[in-house]
């Protein structure tokens, strides 16, 4: 049955990076059956770190990744880990954030650094999540579409920074290659995959 075990508690090393460039903070969750949902926060406010352009919570790794670190950014982000089956969440040990003295990091193009896989068989009625984000400086916009030309299915659903398409209730015409582009004013990058039916 579902279960998810305590993170270790050995200190986590300290991430530094330059101002305007993008890192990848790891969770890392521990062992664990069934299905886990991941949130971070911010030193020592109760509030969880909200999604935007700019920053991104996998709920396929549970990694925070920022498009373009900000001085703001600077301070202690903790990993929480939800096991919804087993009614269970645990917290991870802080990660610090701090910000390397040698300068700013220039402009430069997107880089995806969350993509979704090359080839995803969906289920009739199940509902598909696909994940993209880059980090690029200035940061980089999210855009999708679909390959063999056709609209997007209506029922699509974006999140807030576009970062995640949803498609629920998957049936066949839904199915084929999507793409994912993230564009600044450097340059763009692209990240595609089939989607394929299966009744």
């Amino acid at each position: 049955s579902a279960y998810i075990e305590d993170f270790e508690t050995k200190t986590r090393s300290t991430v530094s990076v330059r101002e305007g460039q993008g890192v990848v903070l790891l969770c890392g969750p521990p062992p664990h059956f069934g299905e886990l949902s991941y949130a971070w926060t911010f030193n020592d406010s109760p509030l969880y770190v909200q999604e935007d352009k700019r920053r991104f919570v996998s709920q396929d790794t549970g990694n925070l990744y920022f498009a373009k670190v900000e001085p703001s950014d600077v301070g202690n982000y903790t990993c929480f880990v939800t096991n919804k089956e087993a009614h269970r969440s645990v917290q991870g040990p802080p990660t610090p954030l701090v910000l390397r003295t040698d300068g700013v990091m220039g402009e430069y193009e997107p880089k995806i650094e969350v993509r979704f896989p090359e080839t995803i068989q969906a289920a009739k009625d199940s509902s598909i999540k696909l994940e993209c984000f880059a980090l690029g400086n200035p940061v980089p916009d999210i855009s999708w579409k679909r390959l063999d030309g056709s609209p997007m299915p209506g029922k699509i659903k974006y999140s807030k920074s576009q970062a995640i398409l949803e498609i629920p209730k998957f049936q066949q015409e839904d199915e084929g290659f999507y793409e994912c582009i993230a564009g600044n004013l450097r340059g763009r990058n692209l990240a595609k995959g089939q989607l394929i039916f299966y009744a």
